[in-house]
Order: C-alpha cells, then sequence, then structure tokens
C-alpha cells in the first residue's frame, strides 16, 4: 500500500472569503509530489470524507501556471470552514485500485495573523472581537521558544491596494516589547493558539509505502 498526502493550511481567499468568492486550494510549485497524488487520469477525482464516510465528486483539478484543486465550495460550507483549518488530500494505491479522501482539522481556538506592508491583518477577525479589549491586547506567549508579553494594537483601517473596494483593519504585534515584523517574510502567517504563538506552516506532504 502506497499512502501520498498533502495537507494545506487555508486563508480567506482559498474559503472563498476574497474578492473572487472561489473556492479552492492553491498548490505552491515547491510541492513535489502533487502530479504524483493528481496525476493526468485523475484530475476528477471522487473522495471519501474521512470523518463521516460521504462522497465528494465536485473537486475537480487544474494546473499549467498554477495548480488549483477546485470545486471545495460545498465542502468548505458544510464544515463551516474558516482560515487557518487545514485541509488533508490522501491517496492510496493498493495495487488493485487507487483511492481519494479528504480530511479537515479545524482550529477553533487559533486567530490568524498575516504579514502585510502596513502591519497585520486579521484573517478570522471574529475571534480577534473577542480576545481584544479597545484597541490593544496583552498576554503572555511562548514564541520561538521564549515566555513573554505579547502585545497587539490596532493601528489603522485602509485598503491594501488602490483598487480594493473595502478598508482591511491592521494590527502590529510585539514580543518582549520588539516589533514581530520583520520576522516574517511578504505574505506569510502567524497563528495565536492556547498561549502559543508560532509561525503557520503553510504546507506539509508525505509519502508512506506499508
Amino acid at each position: 500500500m502506497k499512502i501520498q498526502q498533502f495537507i494545506k493550511s487555508l486563508n480567506n481567499t482559498e474559503i472563498g472569503k476574497g474578492g473572487t468568492h472561489e473556492c479552492y486550494v492553491l498548490v505552491s510549485k515547491k510541492v513535489s509530489n502533487i502530479e504524483n497524488i493528481f496525476d493526468a487520469t485523475n484530475h476528477q477525482p471522487t473522495f471519501i470524507n474521512l470523518k463521516n464516510g460521504g462522497v465528494l465528486d465536485s473537486v475537480h483539478i487544474t494546473s499549467g501556471r498554477e495548480f488549483r484543486i477546485n470545486g471545495l465550495g460545498d465542502f468548505y460550507r458544510n464544515n463551516n470552514v474558516n482560515a487557518g483549518d487545514e485541509i488533508a488530500f490522501e491517496r492510496r494505491d493498493d495495487g488493485t485500485k487507487t483511492e481519494f479522501f479528504i480530511n479537515l482539522n479545524t482550529k477553533e481556538n487559533t486567530i490568524i495573523f498575516q504579514k502585510n506592508t502596513r502591519g497585520f491583518e486579521v484573517l478570522n477577525s471574529d475571534r480577534l472581537v473577542q480576545l481584544i479589549s479597545g484597541n490593544s491586547y496583552q498576554g503572555e506567549v511562548n514564541y520561538n521558544g521564549s515566555s513573554g508579553l505579547l502585545v497587539i494594537e490596532f493601528k489603522e483601517s485602509a485598503k491594501k491596494r488602490s483598487d480594493s473596494p473595502d478598508e482591511t483593519d491592521f494590527y502590529s504585534i510585539s514580543f518582549n516589547g520588539q516589533d514581530i515584523l520583520k520576522d516574517l517574510k511578504s505574505n506569510e502567517s502567524l497563528e495565536l493558539s492556547n498561549s502559543i504563538l508560532r509561525k503557520v506552516v503553510v504546507w506539509q506532504e508525505y509519502s508512506i509505502n506499508l
């Protein structure tokens, strides 16, 4: 039995909260095994949901300039998917048949902060509202192996781009008095969960022979 997996931490654009309202997974060109999981003969796979045994047959693959796993709207809506949740695609080959499975790791108590030139955008702002008081929050967290004071402060509301239809709220984040914006590259994200602040692992891939 050969098992291949691809796991992706989802962002707001992928779950339909961006300007296009499309529901998909964008796969980085750095993912080496994705075209082995979804080879040319399996661009319209039928998935078995590992949580409930249901069948998902709306998925279709597009490749070329971008590799996308499309047709996930119903799956996202039925599972109330939020930014930071992890979706897992799995292919199993036993020598006689090939099967595909889908799963979701829901991170209900996780707040996602994505780096922008203006500061950090909160991808699930409804969760920050429950935490923040006024325009700021302070609390003890663990970050990069050290314990210290986390401070989140509202900076401004502004358009991310000149053609953006709406303004976005941006925040500053400091740890022990040091601005940590420079710790991340453009569009990288942080997750805050259970008093631990860490960089989001955007994707993972695995291949196992049993």
